[in-house]
């Protein structure tokens, strides 16, 4: 079995990889603000994870009531979300939180939130002035909501594992790392990477050896480096009416891509923790420990997710060559009001495409597919193909179904709803 220190090196390396993109942002389109409140009964800062119960409250504003209540609620989650899943609430993760609230609100309220949870509109006219209940003369231009009530975590941490251990399989032993010479001569550095060691010790990753790394760059079977370059504890602070202390730890990584010998970027992952107990060096140094272990569950999550994605980045890029070397263009059907368990649905719409497009091979993309959405892929050598021939084979194939309906997006994207 491989030793603690290497695997903690694969840790950072792969976690490397993740810290990437460890700011990337999901834009939203309405402007939103979240207060985090106390319930009873729950966490006492009302965003500690390791409660059954997180309190919150969030307004959020859109141009229709429907779309302003789903910011409000999804601030609010999304608040809470960030607290568990660190940078993978603004990745890949959290795009799929968003975009199961988005297609069945319902759904994923009853899911994730307490039927206590309630929320409020009002209603704003052109100049953003507040329209009485009683005016039903004044043009509504948009509405701000507010949501308040607690969040499921034991549902939204089942669902959030479930993604994590998914990826997990998908990347054990995929890529292959090397651990550089830290930059700094912080001794803390051994405490995180014991913690990484601890988090990363059943995941299967590949990491070389020191003895092993020269060689193995040369014959191109290393994908990524990763150095540590910072780490920083910021003060603790102590508030004797609590007996509470709190603290902060940033860990700085320099992220190569030995491939395709490019610096990745330096990533900071920042984590905050609080803890009961007398202001002193043992319980300092407690706190510490709590720090360094959440860092490296962290920077275990990030791994995790990037590495996901520049794996899928880079079959999408060599299945694309492909296509591009067989003059072929790939085409995207998203399908909302099935899901993958629809067995006969998907044989009709399979079959539908197939009779529009003869050389065309649909297949069902489960890595963006759902409870509530399907996502099918095809790709054809006409590259004349008129987008109506499909349409039409399409409401050929579900013309006893009432709600179907089709649309042909642009940019080679089809929209059916059932």
């Amino acid at each position: 079995m491989r030793n603690v220190s290497l695997i903690a090196g694969l840790l950072l390396a792969s976690t490397s990889v993740f810290a990437q993109n460890v700011e990337t942002r999901v834009q939203t389109r309405v402007e939103t603000q979240v207060d985090t409140i106390v319930k009873s009964g729950s966490s006492p800062s009302g965003m500690d994870v390791s409660f059954d119960e997180v309190a919150f409250n969030a307004s959020g504003r859109g141009k229709v009531e429907k779309e302003a209540i789903i910011e409000a609620y999804y601030e609010g989650f999304n608040k809470v979300l960030r607290q568990l899943a660190g940078a993978q609430a603004e990745s890949e993760i959290g795009q799929k939180f968003r975009g199961d609230m988005e297609r069945d609100f319902d759904t994923f309220r009853r899911r994730y939130f307490t039927t206590d949870s309630m929320h409020t509109c009002r209603a704003y006219d052109r100049s953003n002035t507040l329209i009485k209940d009683n005016d039903k003369k004044t043009p509504v231009v948009s509405y701000q909501c507010r949501a308040d009530g607690t969040i499921k975590m034991g549902a939204l941490k089942q669902d959030f594992e479930r993604e994590m251990k998914s990826k997990e399989r998908t990347l054990s032993n995929a890529l292959t790392f090397i651990f550089g010479k830290a930059e700094t001569n912080d001794p803390a550095v051994e405490l995180v990477t014991d913690y990484m060691g601890r988090a990363f010790i059943g995941s299967g990753f590949k990491v070389l050896s020191q003895s092993g790394e020269e060689e193995a760059i040369l014959d191109g079977k290393v994908d990524f480096s990763l150095a540590i370059n910072a780490i920083e504890f910021a003060e603790v602070s102590y508030s004797a009416n609590e007996q509470l202390l709190t603290g902060a730890l940033t860990v700085r990584f320099k992220i190569f891509d030995i491939k395709n010998k490019t610096l990745v970027g330096l990533v900071p992952v920042t984590v905050k923790q609080s803890m009961r107990g007398p202001n002193s060096d043992p319980a300092r140094q407690e706190l510490r420990d709590k720090l360094a272990n959440a860092a490296a569950q962290d920077i275990g999550r990030q791994t995790a997710t990037r590495v996901m994605n520049v794996q899928v980045a880079r079959e999408a890029d060599a299945k694309a060559d492909a296509r591009a070397a067989s003059n072929q263009k790939q085409y995207v059907v998203r399908i909302v009001g099935i899901n993958t368990r629809d067995r006969k649905a998907l044989a009709d719409l399979r079959a539908a495409i197939k009779a529009a497009v003869p050389d065309a091979m649909p297949e069902v993309n489960t890595g963006e597919s759902n409870d509530t959405l399907v996502t099918v892929n095809f790709a054809t050598t006409n590259l004349k193909m008129d987008p109506e021939d499909v349409l039409d084979k399409l409401f050929d194939a579900y013309k006893t179904n009432k709600t179907f309906d089709a649309k042909y997006k642009g940019n080679n994207e089809f929209s059916i709803t059932f």
